[in-house]
């Protein structure tokens, strides 16, 4: 479905992606993973034809992507982060509106709306403004408004960024309902919960490199390393990084949040002694086998050599 080979991209002198090598299978969805700056953005940008590259080969649905890009173009979509829809239309407008600019029509445009309207659940909204939509149902709207053309392939780029809980289950479940319908979907996101939740496989990029990809089970099955979790109360994030930075194998997320690798009695009385000097209160310690938040803090971490 998607084969890259040897793909090198370069801002001036700078490096975004080095030799990557990446494949996806059709209908499974994949979840693509790194720390900003890791080249996440510019690989989906080059997928998309919204950027070019400078070597390397990528192949789309069978076809060579940079002499087919409006055949695959056709067959894919890219949902950003930012809403690309019209307050001032109502659901239904904006949905006939794009689909227009696509230059659908007749019975497949009656089929398409009416697919996208089904999957994202917005039928009671139909005639509802988009300004007066709450920012979940934006959403569900903003992913009707990029199934129009029935891709076969979509790319989801931080779906879920800011908004609630429930809307943000809503359109996990969503998107984990293409997989009935045989479409492949790439998805970016900083949540590891989400990529368990709804992701065949994953890459971690980091550096502009893929250092690891597979099955969650296979990328989790050769990791019999512990990890331990120290949640803090209230704290300063900029001391409780100071004091990260100052423990091999330890790392802040979550901005209240230690993770230390590997971790002995000597790392952690060292560390907690240091949490106390600076009364920094805890909330609890947790003990884990390594999942995939701790694999991704372990692969793109400062001490990690290999990052």
């Amino acid at each position: 479905m998607i084969s890259i080979r040897n793909l090198v991209k370069r801002y001036d002198d700078q490096l975004a992606l080095k030799q990557l090598n990446l494949s996806v299978e059709k209908g499974i969805i994949f979840g693509l993973l790194g720390p900003n700056g890791a080249g996440k953005t510019t690989l989906i940008s080059i997928l998309n034809g919204l950027t070019n590259f400078q070597e390397g080969e990528i192949e789309i649905l069978g076809l060579p992507l940079r002499k087919n890009l409006k055949a695959i173009r056709r067959r894919s979509t890219f949902i950003p982060q930012s809403l690309a829809l019209y307050d001032h239309l109502s659901v239904i407008e904006n949905l006939r509106f794009f689909a227009g600019i696509q230059s659908i029509s007749g019975e497949t445009l009656r089929k398409n709306i009416d697919y996208a309207i089904s999957v994202n659940r917005l039928q009671p909204l139909t005639e509802k403004k988009a300004s007066t939509l709450s920012g979940g149902q934006k959403r569900r709207l903003n992913i009707a408004i990029g199934l129009l053309n029935n891709p076969d392939i979509l790319y989801f780029d931080e779906p879920t960024v800011g908004i609630d809980p429930e809307s943000r289950g809503e359109i996990l479940e969503t998107i984990r309902s293409f997989k009935h319908d045989n479409k492949t979907v790439i998805y970016t996101s900083h949540y590891m919960e989400e990529i368990e939740k709804i992701c065949d496989e994953a890459a971690i990029l980091n550096a502009g490199e893929i250092v690891r990809q597979g099955s969650l089970t296979s990328l989790l099955q050769n990791n019999n390393d512990h990890s331990a979790v120290i949640e803090c109360i209230h704290p300063n994030r900029e001391q409780l990084s100071k004091i990260a930075d100052g423990h091999d194998g330890t790392e802040l997320f979550n901005s209240n949040k230690l993770m230390v690798l590997r971790p002995n009695s000597k790392k952690m009385a060292a560390l907690l002694a240091d949490l106390e000097a600076k009364d920094i209160q805890l909330k609890q310690i947790r003990y884990d086998s390594i999942n995939l938040e701790s694999l991704f803090i372990s692969l793109t971490s400062r001490e990690n050599p290999d990052a």
